[in-house]
């Protein structure tokens, strides 16, 4: 007799960009969509064009799919199976496992995009043959996701790993997106250097020549991106190299944190903007995290799974959800 084939679908929903893949049972990604994530909606809306997007793409698979995994941005409720008060997205709060295990008639699991990238890691990736890693993305926000012993770690509500709201400038002087003031996430994601290139042309001492570079200006006026910082830091501009060199210093402070912490054997790092600036993200951190540790050093590397780490994150959570996501769940079963 032979054995049915099984698929599994995953989705990674960002920020900015939401993608679905379907991958069989290796985990091998067989088709992958992506889209924008919505910004104005109720809190079904995202479920709802995740339904549509699944139907749209993948009804000929649909009857072989055993099940789904999300990886979502933050922060979450996994007794809810929703997001909530995500300070990165339009809708800041919303529905998913309900909406799409009730519609799609298959089960659903979901966790933290980093949470979901880091159990993607220990099945396909950077700690396949490890029990202690860590996962963190420089994107549109700062996140992280951790195993200790074999267990990956959930918290109360899903949120064990929230690292870029780790506080890293006791002055409070910036706001975070959250809320909250002096966080990681609000001086160094993507969605936030350029504001933190504005507060430094603001409040900093800075040279001459930094002060006589176009890009000075352009924080004055608030019409810088992050992608303009590091392209011209690049090319060497001072004022770029100022404010690059500023967020290294956090970005080190912060994972340096994270590993004192947890105490992984490796750390494999992620997002748009580390991958493609590992020069001026990844290589500083591992030069200069080992000298702010006080455990032995881990691995810290770039992630072999690349842009498509939550997305095989979600993947790993269909096929084999950890043992820690069902007790927690069975808790309130």
């Amino acid at each position: 007799m032979v054995r049915a084939v099984a698929m599994y679908i995953g989705i990674d929903i960002g920020a900015t960009n939401t993608r679905i893949a379907l991958a069989d049972q290796e985990g091998r990604i067989v088709k992958k969509i992506r889209f924008p994530s919505p910004h104005e909606g109720d809190e079904y809306t995202v479920a709802r064009l995740l339904v549509e997007k699944i139907r749209e793409n993948f009804r000929d698979w649909l009857e072989k799919v055993r099940a789904v995994g999300i990886g979502t941005i933050g922060p979450v409720d996994l007794r809810k199976g929703m997001v909530v008060n995500s300070p990165n997205l339009g809708i800041r709060t919303f529905y998913l496992v309900g909406p799409l295990k009730e519609d799609l008639g298959k089960p659903v699991y979901m966790l933290n995009d980093c949470v979901a990238a880091v159990w993607g890691e220990k099945m396909f990736g950077a700690a396949r043959d490890t029990d202690n890693a860590v996962y963190i993305t420089f994107s549109t926000g700062i996140g992280g996701g951790v195993i200790v012993d074999g267990a990956l770690l959930l918290g109360k509500d899903g949120n064990a790993h929230e690292i870029g709201h780790i506080v890293v400038d006791y002055k409070y002087r910036i706001r975070c997106g959250c809320g909250g003031y002096g966080h990681w996430e609000g001086y160094a994601s993507g969605a936030n250097i350029p504001r933190f290139a504005q507060y430094i042309a603001e409040h900093e001492e800075l040279s001459g020549e930094e002060k006589r570079s176009p890009l000075y200006r352009l924080a004055l006026e608030g019409r810088l991106t992050s992608e303009i910082i590091y392209r011209e830091a690049k090319r060497c501009d001072p004022f770029a190299e100022r404010v690059v060199n500023e967020v290294i210093k956090i970005n080190v402070a912060g994972v340096a944190s994270v590993i004192n912490v947890y105490d992984p054997e490796v750390v494999s790092i992620g997002g748009s903007v580390a991958l493609n600036n590992p020069e001026l993200v990844i290589e500083p951190i591992i030069r200069e995290v080992p000298k702010n540790i006080v455990n032995r050093a881990p691995r810290i590397l770039r992630t072999p799974l690349g842009e498509d780490a939550v997305i095989y994150g979600a993947i790993a959570l269909a096929m084999n959800p950890p043992s820690t996501l069902l007790r927690f769940l069975q808790k309130d079963a």
